[in-house]
């Protein structure tokens, strides 16, 4: 099933996807059936050609202008379904190269969802006259308020006070907002390849989470960047380079805990399946013992060595 789909067979995915958007909208105990809106549009990106992609667009924000506010079309059709086309036009190019990163659309809709909600701030801003990061630091300025007295009676230390707190969340957004754009990425992604393998969509069997990894050069830009912040330190440039250094370290920490994770969940259904239960045990007591630190440098480690062959392109 690797020709482009009709119109007539896009239409009704088109609809489903309308109505899901709607009911999450209007139906407060939905709301988490919003994440999920990209993935029929990701879908529609792999399985049919641009024209009725641009036409699935079209229908889709006049349907939305009409029955949503005006508020609420932009921020998903920004934040929702333009990601949700583009990673589907990715994993359509990349499905049909077969030397091809088939996690790529990880990454690029990583970045995509970090641009559309750059843009959704400036529109958001300018247009409606509505300030989204005010809006994030005061509501978690109120869940601070809201739980001072605990934290001061708690600990005598300066980490928890409610000051430190605040300046520590507002360093660290540009890594929230990289953490939620790549886990959204990685979730409809993953969605979608479910999707496909129902609808018989070539053969995807090796696209799965504990086959994950990192682009191939993901240690040696991680160690560039690394140099280029410490030298940046030296020259006393007006960036702040601390928070940026910050940023940086939490991210790639995350990838390769991404990445530790997939090689553990890989090695333990393969110890499973051979029989060899007293490796799981091994295994599960030194990650028990390592934590979070030990799962990353597992991670950083598999980038360079690649413990289960399946890269494309080794890393060195």
């Amino acid at each position: 099933m690797n020709r482009d789909l009709r119109l007539s067979k896009v239409l009704p995915i088109v609809i489903l996807a309308i109505i899901l958007i709607l009911v999450s909208l209007y139906v407060p105990q939905l709301s988490l059936f919003l994440l999920l809106a990209p993935v029929p549009f990701a879908l529609i990106g792999t399985l049919s050609n641009a024209r009725n992609n641009i036409i699935t667009l079209i229908l889709t924000l006049v349907a939305l202008v009409f029955f949503a506010k005006p508020v609420y079309v932009v921020d998903i059709f920004i934040n929702s379904v333009i990601p949700g086309m583009l990673i589907g036009m990715i994993g359509k190019k990349v499905l049909k190269e077969q030397d091809s990163n088939k996690y790529e659309p990880i990454f690029s809709g990583s970045l995509i969802f970090i641009l559309s909600i750059a843009v959704h701030y400036f529109i958001s801003k300018y247009a409606f006259n509505i300030d989204l990061l005010d809006q994030l630091l005061s509501m978690f300025n109120t869940s601070l308020e809201a739980q001072k007295s605990l934290l001061e009676t708690a600990t005598d230390s300066d980490i928890f006070n409610p000051q430190n707190i605040m300046d520590t969340f507002r360093n660290l957004i540009p890594s929230i907002l990289f953490f939620r754009s790549m886990i959204l990425s990685m979730v409809i992604y993953l969605v979608e390849i479910f999707s496909l393998k129902k609808m018989k969509y070539g053969n995807l069997s090796d696209i799965k989470f504990r086959y994950f990894y990192l682009p191939g050069n993901a240690i040696m830009i991680s160690f560039m960047l690394y140099l280029l912040m410490i030298l940046l330190s030296f020259m006393n440039t007006p960036l702040y380079t601390e928070a940026i250094f910050l940023n940086l370290q939490v991210i790639f920490n995350f990838m390769f805990i991404v990445q530790g994770l997939s090689v553990c969940i890989y090695f333990i259904k393969k110890w499973l399946s051979q029989g060899t239960g007293r490796k799981v045990v091994l295994g599960a007591l030194c990650v028990g013992i390592f934590g979070i630190t030990g799962i990353s440098f597992i991670g950083m480690v598999d980038s360079i060595l690649d413990f289960r062959n399946v890269r494309v392109c080794k890393s060195i």
